[in-house]
């Protein structure tokens, strides 16, 4: 259960990723205001809230790439 729920945010996840850089290519293809300039000028203006999240998005990415291979998520079974 919890692995198929895991899988599925997973896949959600990627999907909006990819929305996103599509996006932001059609948006620097067409001369119209790109998400990156969002993100720079709130990166400005709150430099500290962006110090966090981008603290908080390492940990969970390398959480998850360099945690351990067994668990509740993991096809493969403790050793």
């Amino acid at each position: 259960m919890i692995g198929g729920l895991f899988s599925w945010t997973v896949t959600a996840l990627f999907g909006v990723i990819t929305l996103l850089l599509a996006f932001e290519t059609w948006a620097l293809l067409t001369n119209h205001t790109p998400i990156t300039d969002y993100v720079r000028s709130a990166v400005h203006s709150y430099p500290g809230i962006a110090f966090v999240i981008a603290v908080v998005v390492g940990i969970l990415l390398g959480h998850f790439l360099w945690g351990p291979a067994y668990g509740r998520t993991s096809p493969v079974k403790r050793p």
